[in-house]
């Protein structure tokens, strides 16, 4: 598995530096992120998580990073069927054609993976879930709207994390 720090990646959700803005762990993002995108809230169906430490209160955010060389969608036995690659090198997942077969999630080089698999005991309800950054909404991704604190932001196609604007 290659080093996180040796790979390229594509437009990204990013939590700021907590110079700029600290996560308060609150889990809107995750919260937004299911109920704009599957019309419920079940940490089953996230696409971002909060890593919450209740010792030091600094939570960390993780999503998809869309790495430029796109493991997930490599691995994905239904390529350019479940897991697709839009005209903005964003990988997303056509759920009704998802198997649930678990390879992209396997395929994933960050740890913890970035992509959710739904469980269930039905297997035709099995489902892999990333973050894609809404991209079909208007306004963006929607956990990035939400965020009371403003502690995420997009990478705007960098590594690095791009300053609020009231900061610039």
């Amino acid at each position: 598995m290659e080093e996180k720090n040796t790979r390229t990646y594509g437009n990204h959700i990013v939590q700021y530096s907590p110079d700029y803005s600290f996560c308060a762990g609150c889990t809107s993002c995750e919260v937004v992120c299911t109920l704009t995108r599957d019309g419920l809230v079940s940490p089953c169906h996230n696409r971002i998580f909060v890593d919450r430490d209740n010792r030091s209160m600094i939570h960390t955010i993780f999503a998809c990073q869309q790495c430029a060389d796109h493991p997930c969608y490599v691995a994905c036995p239904k390529k350019d069927e479940a897991m697709k690659i839009d005209e903005n090198n964003i990988v997303y997942i056509v759920e009704e054609a998802c198997i649930g077969c678990s390879l992209c999630a396997k395929a994933c080089v960050f740890t913890p993976t970035r992509i959710n698999m739904v469980k269930s005991a039905d297997k035709a309800k099995r489902k892999a879930k990333k973050c894609d950054l809404c991209r079909t909404r208007p306004e963006g991704p929607a956990c990035v709207e939400w965020c009371p604190v403003r502690c995420i932001g997009l990478s705007d196609k960098s590594t690095a994390a791009p300053l609020p604007k009231e900061v610039k």
